[in-house]
C-alpha cells in the first residue's frame, strides 16, 4: 500500500480494540508490509487485527488487517507479513486531527513584537485543544500577534518541547476575578520525529476521549 511507504510505526490492536503492542513497519523491495513484534506476540489468536499506522506523509491510517508468514528477525523480535483488508479511518496531514485536550503546560515566551508588555520568564496556562498543527491556550498575560513561546508536554511517550505562534488573541470572562486570555497558536519547527510523537499522543488521547462515552 503506497500511501504507507515512509511508515516505520504501528500500534496492534486485538478485534475487541484492546492495545496489544506497538510495533515497527517496513516494507520490502516487493511493496509488501511488514510489522515487527516481540516473539510472543499472539498473531494466530485472531483471526484479524485492527492496526493504527503513523506515517509523516499520510498522518494516521487505521486500518484492518490480517498477520501471517512469520519470519524471525533475532531472539527477541519477529516479523510478519501484513495484509490491509480495509482502511477504516484516514487522518492526512492536511486534515490535523483536533481534540479537546484539558492540561496545564509551564509556557517560556521566546519572542515578544516590539512594545508588547512582558510577561514573567515562565507562567502557566492551560491548554483547550490541540492538533499536530497548533494549540489553543489560555493563560492570564494577554500575548500579542506573531509572539513566539515554548512549552513542554510531558504525558507523552516521550516529553515534546514545542514551539508555537501567537496567530490570535481572545479575551475571555474572568476566572476567580483574575483575567483570562485565549491564545490561539501555530506549531513552528517541528521536526519529524517530534511530529510523530506529537501525532501518536492525539490520537491515543482521542480513542480514550472515546471509549468514555
Amino acid at each position: 500500500m503506497n500511501m504507507l511507504k515512509k511508515c516505520r510505526k504501528a500500534e496492534i490492536f486485538n478485534p475487541a480494540e484492546s492495545l496489544l503492542c506497538q510495533a515497527e513497519v517496513f516494507s520490502d523491495i516487493s511493496d509488501r508490509l511488514w510489522v515487527s513484534v516481540s516473539h510472543d506476540f499472539p498473531y494466530e489468536e485472531f483471526s484479524y487485527f485492527n492496526i493504527t499506522f503513523y506515517d509523516p506523509v499520510s498522518g494516521l491510517v487505521r486500518c484492518r488487517c490480517t498477520l501471517g508468514s512469520p519470519e524471525s528477525l533475532s531472539e527477541e523480535r519477529l516479523s510478519l507479513l501484513c495484509t490491509i483488508v480495509e482502511v477504516l479511518e484516514s487522518h492526512q496531514r492536511r486534515q490535523d486531527l483536533k481534540i479537546p485536550l484539558e492540561i496545564e503546560v509551564e509556557l517560556t515566551c521566546t519572542y515578544l513584537p516590539a512594545g508588547a508588555p512582558e510577561p514573567p520568564s515562565t507562567f502557566t496556562a492551560i491548554t483547550r485543544n490541540i492538533s499536530a498543527g497548533g494549540i489553543y491556550l489560555i493563560c492570564e498575560h494577554p500575548l500579542p500577534e506573531d509572539a513566539e513561546i515554548r512549552f513542554e508536554i510531558t504525558e507523552a511517550n516521550k516529553p515534546l518541547l514545542l514551539n508555537a505562534k501567537v496567530l490570535r488573541q481572545d479575551k475571555l470572562p474572568l476566572k476567580r476575578e483574575m483575567p483570562q486570555y485565549g491564545h490561539g497558536c501555530r506549531f513552528f519547527d517541528l521536526k519529524p520525529q517530534t511530529e510523530s510523537v506529537l501525532r501518536n499522543y492525539i490520537f491515543r488521547k482521542e480513542r480514550q476521549r472515546q471509549r468514555r462515552f
